[in-house]
């Protein structure tokens, strides 16, 4: 709807979790790094938490969409509310397994059959349950239990779990003590910092296909981290809905008024009013001069276009961010 008038080959600000537009910042490639060795060296189970809607399952997709350029065998489970049986029907399923029984000793059977298939062929298996602070204490032992499934050199099942900071709290008990010895990395990812958002934001829009960002200016930017919290997730959902309103309103740039407008109707907390944001931004060096009374904040600087005077984060981030990428998937290459 507003794509031709921002200019924008595509919307920047989806949904859905496109590995197309992450955006890597250092915590993410920090986490990648840790997906990946564990991908590639199998210890067996690793655990990536955080925050509803800070990028775990986007963080996935980007993994998953390294493995299978590489052979490798994989299944994902992003509903886990799964009773035993369930969970042994979908393994079978996932990995292509024709077992004639439903009993599990058969299943669990023809399962290792097949991952020492995969193995002998040079596919690795790979398991990933997302959303597994969900998962039941009985679907936790027995995904233990399939860390069992082993050669004396190496583990044939490797399992990467995701969840929210609860299943932290989960691996805590007593009675999962056997289950957390068995994690080797433990990756977490947090919300965005005001320069990682910015970076965000400018990174969307330059993938989106706007060759410098005009629409966005460091205040709004502000505004949208009040807004949001550094929740990607939110601010998809708060910049995308600001660009249909300017859209209605035929603003070439989304000011602090159309965000207002914008969070009000996703039912965002209203952040600190304007004029103490624009103080703040006036002692961090953000675009604001102070031309009122006894040196208080006026308004911002902005050019002839309306755009702020103050200097944006260089946009070739995109293309350093996929070239980190390429790094990833040189380094998978060479294990």
């Amino acid at each position: 709807m507003y794509q031709s008038f921002y200019h924008l080959k595509e919307q920047p600000f989806q949904l859905t979790s496109n590995p197309a537009f992450i955006c890597m910042t250092e915590q993410h490639q920090e986490a990648l790094a840790g997906l990946v060795y564990s991908a590639c060296t199998r210890p067996g189970l690793m655990v990536l938490t955080g925050e509803a809607g800070t990028g775990k399952t986007t963080l996935l997709y980007t993994l998953l969409d390294l493995l299978e350029k590489r052979n490798f065998v994989t299944a994902v489970c992003t509903n886990p509310v799964l009773t035993r049986e369930e969970l042994f029907d979908f393994l079978m399923l996932k990995f292509g397994i024709d077992c004639p029984s439903n009993s599990k000793s058969y299943q669990l059977a023809a399962f290792q059959e097949k991952l020492l298939k995969n193995r002998a062929e040079g596919r690795p298996s790979l398991l990933i349950v997302d959303e597994a602070h969900r998962l039941s204490l009985e679907l936790l032992e027995e995904i233990r239990l399939l860390l069992n499934l082993e050669t004396p050199q190496e583990k044939l099942l490797q399992i990467i779990m995701a969840g929210q900071p609860e299943l932290t709290d989960i691996l805590q008990r007593p009675d999962l003590r056997q289950f957390k010895q068995r994690i080797s990395c433990h990756c977490k990812l947090k919300p965005l910092s005001l320069a990682e958002l910015r970076e965000y934001i400018d990174h969307r829009m330059a993938h989106a296909g706007v060759p410098q960002q005009t629409v966005f200016s460091e205040i709004e930017i502000e505004r949208i981290h009040e807004y949001t919290e550094g929740i990607p997730r939110l601010v998809n959902c708060l910049c995308d809905n600001a660009l249909r309103t300017g859209f209605a309103t035929q603003s070439p740039n989304v000011t602090v008024a159309i965000l207002d407008e914008a969070a009000a109707e996703l039912d965002l907390k209203r952040p600190r009013p304007l004029e103490v944001l624009l103080a703040v931004a006036d002692a961090s060096g953000s675009p604001v001069k102070t031309n009122g009374t006894n040196g208080q904040p006026g308004i911002p600087h902005y050019d002839k276009n309306g755009m702020s005077s103050r200097g944006k984060v260089p946009l070739e981030s995109y293309a350093s961010r996929q070239k980190s990428l390429s790094f990833f998937g040189q380094l998978m290459d060479r294990w």
